[in-house]
């Protein structure tokens, strides 16, 4: 007796991963040289907080895929 499913196993976690972990590589890679910046020029403190608006364009798109990947794993057949 096997697990009949180990296809779909891997592309799920494979799919996941994706969606969570290059997105967060992303976020990580582009706070880290905010962070940087605000150490370097402190009395740009405003500027540079200020333009952090892809922060968020990262997130919600990661926050989309992650509703989409839900709702086909809702509708979609395994059986």
């Amino acid at each position: 007796m096997g697990f009949k499913y180990w296809w779909g196993g891997l592309i799920f976690i494979a799919l996941f991963w994706f969606i969570i972990g290059v997105p967060c590589a992303v976020v990580a890679f582009w706070g880290s040289k905010m962070v940087n910046d605000l150490g370097n020029n402190p009395t740009k403190s405003a500027q540079i907080q200020l333009s952090v608006w892809w922060v968020y364009l990262v997130a919600f798109i990661s926050l989309v895929c992650l509703i989409a990947y839900g709702a086909y794993l809702i509708n979609s057949n395994f059986g």
